[in-house]
């Protein structure tokens, strides 16, 4: 009888401690998943943002040809940092500009992109080594000004398909970039990526 409950004892003792080494391991695993699922969400949504707005500029364009008229990505900052853009059409021959915008002589003909503040949205990471995407050393300008446009923010394409050269940088905030660069004589759009570590930005699939 005596030796059947010490038996007994030491079985429940080891159940306890083998629960406690797997509650352990578990707690190890999570912690090491955890940021990696983050990580991966972050790259998620900054791919996204990125497919979203290529897709705007590239309908943009489709708009300018098809139409006969000048179209533009027309970006605006809020309060709060985050950007919302569209697309809109020259209504009065003389480009698109903030004045006939506001004055509805340029019409809005697409919808309305938002790009946030949270997950990934335009910007450019701060207290890094980014390097410019042309491969002239490190990028330079306005670093709170993720869209090089020229003045006012605005990207137009032309009816013959040209564009206004531009850089339109978008981050996760976190680790990564990505870039879309618009050519002018063609009006071509091409991304590319880059996270903190790398020495230059290497071409991404959308």
């Amino acid at each position: 009888m005596w030796l059947r409950a010490t038996v007994g004892a030491r079985q429940r003792g080891v159940t306890l401690i083998e629960m406690l080494v797997t509650l352990m391991l578990i707690a190890l695993l999570a912690a090491a998943v955890v940021p990696g699922l983050g990580e991966a969400r972050g790259a998620a949504a900054l791919r996204s943002a990125a497919g979203e707005l290529k897709g705007l500029m590239f309908r943009c364009r489709a708009h300018a040809v098809m139409s006969g008229r000048a179209s533009a990505v027309v970006f605006e900052r809020r309060p709060d940092s985050s950007w919302r853009c569209y697309v809109a059409e020259d209504g009065d021959g003389d480009g698109i500009r903030r004045d006939d915008l506001d004055a509805l002589r340029d019409p809005v003909v697409g919808e309305v992109l938002d790009l946030g503040i949270g997950g990934a949205g335009l910007g450019i990471l701060k207290g890094e080594y980014v390097p410019d995407p042309s491969g002239r050393g490190r990028l330079r300008g306005d670093l709170d000004d993720p869209v090089r446009a020229g003045r006012g923010d605005i990207i137009t394409f032309s009816p013959r398909g040209t564009a206004t050269p531009s850089s339109v940088y978008l981050t996760d905030y976190h680790a990564r970039m990505r870039v879309l660069r618009i050519y002018g004589s063609t009006g071509r759009v091409i991304c590319r990526v880059w996270r903190s570590g790398w020495a230059e930005w290497r071409e991404a699939g959308m």
